[in-house]
């Protein structure tokens, strides 16, 4: 228990805050604070918060709005950087591709597509590792060496001028890389609550977006570098340069100001580390547990929604990962737009991205059904590749081509509700880390596979690849549907079984910091 309890003074009429820890009724605070204190409270495994730890504190609505301020002031800017120079790296050889990079370093045949596949298979052989490196080491310090490397590799890009060292280069990127997702969303679970995941998942999402309309207005300026035959740099070096640098500053900055956990943070004396720990406590996931338990292990593997997960992650990055890949091919030589407006039209794709992630945000917290919004922006991507598969280009359609591929962003925005609901339907530490692995491993997998799905004999409008992409559409449909029945006969099994107790909410959230699996912990409730 913490040495430092903090009792926040609340109303005394009669409420139920969602964002506080315990109901508030009309009984004076002390008497209260009494009631809990005199709950039993079973042994505390979180190794991180057991110094922290105080089941007395309420939180009140304006105390939990501080914090959270706070914690978007401090935390959320750091991750979203993280991901930004992430982004610029992975996806700088997009732009590129239509700057002479081809052709320069004696790309043929699939190579383009191949250089994407070995990123995303050293990203599938990495994950398991990085996944246990993240449960037993400082987090912030295993994203911070991360980036660090690619960082490096990044710098070796610009000066790789033929497909094997290219090739080497992003497999090993793809390896380093493998921890970047699982870190960021371990962090977030840390700081922040769930019901406020979904816009911060989709924050820091959108910097994809982002750093491809970043990228697109360099390939733009860039494009018109002349090279200079004695011996200077190419447009495309001076992108990939670019991009480097931005990679470098960043991997400096998270080193030097992202804390591995609200209970290591500099900035925080020992109340607010205890206000921290304990604004998560409705989370029932704890901050962090580094012994292994075999059971957990067991749990995951038998566990149906962890396979459900890895799937939707599977089916839905088999689309996009291709989509992102190639869509400056797509735009330049399928839908007859020149190599400079094909790179400033990246930029209302980008918008559109963006828009779509905070769009996903907004609707999950309004509806509070989370797979509903992703199957809808998956019928929105249905549409946008039906429309590109009957139109033929041309002059006169390829406008309308170009508005039918901004439709088919919003299926991007599926993978922040994916993280969401990894991120809230996960606990235990063991199993998370398990699970994390799994679903990301899934995400690397199907990126790997994607590029390969645009054959260049399929070259320049890839019919077949979009007719494949409907029946992936249509198989996420059915995988979505399938999870939500499977956790909401889950939860009313868990309500049932609280109801047979006769437990009050008095009892709410006491296994929080128990290292407990959602299925093991009674409180546990799944977000669908």
């Amino acid at each position: 228990m913490s040495s430092l309890p903090v009792v926040n003074h609340a109303p005394t009429t009669e409420r139920k805050d969602s964002t506080a820890n315990w109901i508030v009724d009309s009984k004076p605070q002390d008497d209260h604070v009494e009631d809990i204190k005199n709950v039993a409270v079973d042994n505390i495994n979180d190794s991180e918060a057991a110094p922290y730890v105080d089941h007395t504190i309420i939180i009140d609505e304006a105390e939990n709005k501080r914090l959270k301020r706070m914690i978007d002031r401090r935390i959320l800017p750091l991750l979203c950087l993280a991901y930004f120079a992430q982004a610029m790296d992975k996806g700088a050889t997009s732009p590129i591709s239509i700057m002479g990079w081809l052709e320069d370093v004696g790309a043929k045949d699939q190579d383009y597509a191949l250089s994407s596949t070995v990123l995303w298979i050293g990203l599938v052989a990495g994950n398991p590792v990085a996944s246990q490196l993240i449960r037993r080491f400082p987090v912030a310090k295993v994203l911070a060496a991360s980036m660090l490397v690619w960082t490096g590799l990044a710098f070796a890009l610009v000066f790789s001028l033929s497909v094997p060292p290219i090739l080497a280069n992003r497999a090993i990127l793809g390896l380093f890389e493998a921890s970047f997702n699982p870190c960021l969303v371990t962090i977030m679970v840390q700081w922040y609550l769930s019901s406020e995941q979904a816009l911060i998942s989709a924050v820091w999402h959108s910097f994809t977006s982002l750093s491809t309309c970043l990228q697109s207005v360099m390939g733009y300026g860039f494009y018109h570098v002349r090279h200079n035959a004695a011996g200077g740099l190419k447009s495309w070096q001076y992108l990939l340069l670019t991009a480097a640098c931005i990679s470098a500053v960043a991997t400096i900055t998270v080193f030097l100001l992202l804390p591995d956990s609200p209970t290591r943070a500099r900035w925080a004396n020992e109340e607010l580390k205890t206000k921290f720990v304990e604004r998560v406590r409705s989370n029932n996931q704890g901050i962090k547990q580094k012994v292994w338990k075999s059971e957990q292990a067991w749990e995951t593997a038998k566990d149906p929604q962890v396979y459900a997960l890895f799937a939707l992650t599977f089916c839905q990055t088999l689309v996009i990962g291709g989509v992102g890949k190639f869509a400056s091919l797509l735009i330049n030589r399928a839908f007859g737009f020149d190599v400079a407006t094909s790179q400033l039209l990246k930029i209302p794709v980008s918008v559109v991205g963006v828009c779509a992630y905070f769009l996903m945000a907004y609707l999950q917290q309004k509806t509070e059904q989370t797979f509903f919004v992703m199957i809808g922006f998956t019928l929105l991507n249905m549409v946008g590749t039906i429309v590109i598969v009957c139109v033929p280009p041309g002059n006169k359609t390829r406008v309308g081509l170009m508005i039918a591929f901004l439709c088919m962003q919003f299926f991007g925005a599926c993978n922040t509700a994916t993280s969401v609901v990894l991120s809230r339907n996960i606990a235990g530490q063991t199993k998370k880390s398990i699970a994390y692995a799994t679903t990301f491993m899934a995400w690397g997998a199907g990126n790997a596979v994607s590029p390969q799905l645009f054959w260049n004999t399929w070259a320049p409008r890839y019919i077949n690849t979009l007719y494949i992409h409907l029946g992936l559409y249509a198989t996420y449909i059915l995988l979505a549907l399938a999870t939500r029945t499977m956790l909401i006969r889950r939860n009313a099994k868990k309500q049932a079984a609280r109801e047979l107790r006769g437990e009050d909410e008095l009892h709410a959230n006491l296994h929080a910091f128990e290292d407990l699996t959602d299925i093991q912990n009674p409180d546990y409730k799944y977000s669908i």
